[in-house]
């Protein structure tokens, strides 16, 4: 098919995008959470904890003149650069009533305020604050669980507006003698690393005052008086230890990173931690004063200082994963997706071959962004992308997409796009609505952490999870139609053997994948099986997909009553795909509770109510 063409044509340019060579200041290694990540995953990842959001728009940054948008990187090295103009930014999102009267401040339809307002608000609720740490979560209330979390971003924000005042140039020096021992020009500015590093030099001069008590030095007049209490002041902010962004000399991957106020206790750095620092702090304050070329230069000696460094840092995966921040990959997809759903409504009002195999093809396309998207999170994780609940949804996603354009390429009706579109537009919104919950790049669950087994049992059974509700939204769609077309049984069969064959196909990747399961079972916890909720419910998919099948082969079901059972089916596989994790127990809780049992009660309503009730009406019709 010509459609095929363009699809190949696409996918060739797709891999052809250049994935930017050149070292940036987004790309800058930095770990969190046990994961070696860029500054920009990081930026993002703290404005998404604060603001809720991965980018600034308007509303948080009213004083700013001439742009509607900002993007997470360029706000945090504004506050980290200027960190006593933080306030200029409203990022801290408030949405309950009760709370935003509890701090005394103002309720707007934005709903958002600054870093002044909240550390205002807050004075008067530290005794309630200290109270609250004490208990158990499930001790909180909704209220206290919102204040709390204010108070944690209120903190973390003040951590990122200081993790670089120790390596930036804020100190003045103007009297000539101690530019003169400092070996810098009068009138120069200096910064506290750069005192650190030079103390010795300074000690006969600060004898006489260090004698005194420090609130003296703020009177005192002199020279040495102004500087020890500018350096006095600047050592308060060596709480801000968040910015983990210089590595280890212990070359191990699971080695804890060092944040710059962290260093400046004085203690010994090897020669390539110091350069990393140096260079560092060249940068920023070339950036400050606005030098491009100075800039550029200076992060090509950054890169080569994390050369030392290269068998724990891969620079072409911190790349690759900054340039995956920005193309949003997947948003195209499901705009794609989308269009797809509605050119094939125009085919059908029209009854256009061609305008149909537009919608094919703009569904092609978004298999294409799918699957690069896909591809490019394995590159930069070294792992299957099925580990977290977020990866898992988008997974399952494009293997219903993929299933959609087989069938689609058999049918040639419009069958297929109209699943492929439905699979793909709403798993794409329930992980959009996941992804919101933190790093989707992050680490594995410790009992996850076997790429063998990764590759083999959660590739296979999250395949089983995509097959099977794929065969659940042929089912939905044989209902329909036999509403539509009660009389046309030569159609409805050749949907009903549809319905059979993804069946099957569910059934092999359910039952192959539960049994790679417990041999994996079996070698980690020295048990092939165990009755764990998680086991459980992929038992309870291959059994009842077994009943399903034989009801069918000998008549007990009719393909109307077979393809309810498998819309049925899609409650049992959404219940044993996340919804186990509400139990809390055995040794495939996850976690992933927070919200998915509302979610559920919704699914498996919706699901029983337009599964029986297109049952009896496609039965009345008959």
């Amino acid at each position: 098919m010509i459609t095929y063409r363009y699809f190949f044509l696409i996918i060739i340019l797709l891999g052809n995008i250049l994935i930017p060579s050149d070292f940036a200041f987004q790309d800058i290694p930095v770990q969190e959470n046990g994961r070696i990540k860029p500054l920009d995953t990081f930026a993002r990842n703290q404005l998404l904890s604060i603001y809720s959001k991965r980018s600034l728009k308007t509303p948080a940054f009213p004083d700013i003149i001439g742009s509607k948008k900002m993007s997470a990187i360029d706000w945090f090295y504004d506050i980290a650069t200027h960190p006593n103009d933080a306030d200029k930014y409203r990022v801290f999102n408030i949405r309950n009533p009760e709370v935003v009267g509890s701090l005394g401040l103002k309720w707007d339809i934005n709903h958002l305020y600054n870093r002044n307002e909240i550390l205002n608000g807050l004075q008067n609720q530290l005794d309630y604050i200290t109270k609250l740490q004490t208990l158990q979560e499930e001790d909180l209330t909704s209220f206290d669980q919102q204040m709390l979390h204010i108070y944690t971003n209120v903190i973390h924000f003040q951590e990122l507006c200081y993790s670089f005042t120790c390596i930036l140039d804020l100190i003045d020096i103007n009297d000539t003698t101690i530019a003169q021992i400092l070996n810098v020009k009068p009138g120069s500015k200096i910064s506290y690393y750069y005192v650190m590093q030079n103390a010795n030099a300074l000690n006969k001069l600060i004898e006489g005052v260090a004698s005194k008590d420090i609130a003296d030095w703020s009177k005192a007049d002199t020279a040495t008086s102004i500087l020890l209490n500018t350096i006095h002041e600047l050592n308060q902010d060596k709480f801000a230890q968040r910015l983990r962004i210089m590595p280890p000399d212990d070359l191990s991957l699971d080695a804890m990173w060092l944040a710059p106020w962290t260093v400046m206790d004085g203690r010994q750095l090897s020669s390539n931690q110091e350069r990393i620092l140096n260079v560092l702090s060249d940068y920023l304050n070339s950036r400050l004063i606005g030098d491009d070329l100075k800039e550029d230069r200076i992060l090509s000696e950054y890169e080569a200082a994390l050369l030392p460094f290269s068998t724990i840092i891969n620079m072409d995966n911190l790349k690759t994963e900054r340039w995956y921040n920005s193309v949003d990959l997947f948003v195209k997809s499901i705009i794609l997706y989308i269009l797809a759903f509605l050119v094939l409504a125009i085919s059908w009002m029209n009854q256009n071959v061609h305008v149909r195999r537009i919608s094919y093809l703009s569904l092609l396309c978004g298999l294409g962004f799918h699957l690069y998207g896909i591809i490019l999170r394995i590159i930069i994780m070294q792992r299957p992308p099925i580990s977290t609940l977020y990866e898992s949804i988008i997974f399952v996603s494009v293997i219903g997409v993929i299933c959609a354009t087989i069938l689609e390429y058999n049918r040639q009706d419009g069958t297929g796009i109209f699943a492929g579109s439905i699979c793909g537009i709403v798993l794409h919104f329930v992980g959009f609505g996941y992804a919101n919950d933190g790093d989707t790049l992050g680490m594995l669950v410790a009992v996850l952490n076997s790429n063998f087994w990764l590759a083999t049992h959660v590739t296979t059974i999250t395949t089983g999870y995509g097959t099977s509700l794929f065969a659940g939204l042929l089912g939905h769609i044989y209902l329909l139609q036999a509403i539509r077309y009660p009389n046309d049984k030569k159609y409805l069969k050749t949907i009903g053997s549809n319905v059979y064959g993804a069946t099957l196909f569910a059934l092999f990747f359910t039952m192959f994948g539960t049994i790679l399961g417990g041999i994996w079972a079996d070698q980690s916890w020295g048990r092939f099986w165990g009755w764990d909720p998680k086991e459980n419910g992929a038992l309870l998919i291959v059994m009842w997909q077994i009943m399903m099948l034989h009801f069918r082969i000998t008549g007990f079901v009719k393909p109307l009553g077979f393809a309810l059972g498998m819309v049925l089916n899609n409650i049992i596989v959404v219940l044993a795909w996340f919804g186990v994790n509400l139990l809390s127990v055995g040794l495939h809780s996850y976690g992933f509770a927070e919200g998915i049992a509302r979610n559920l009660v919704i699914f498996i309503l919706a699901e029983l109510i337009i599964g029986i009730g297109t049952y009896y009406w496609a039965k009345s019709r008959q």
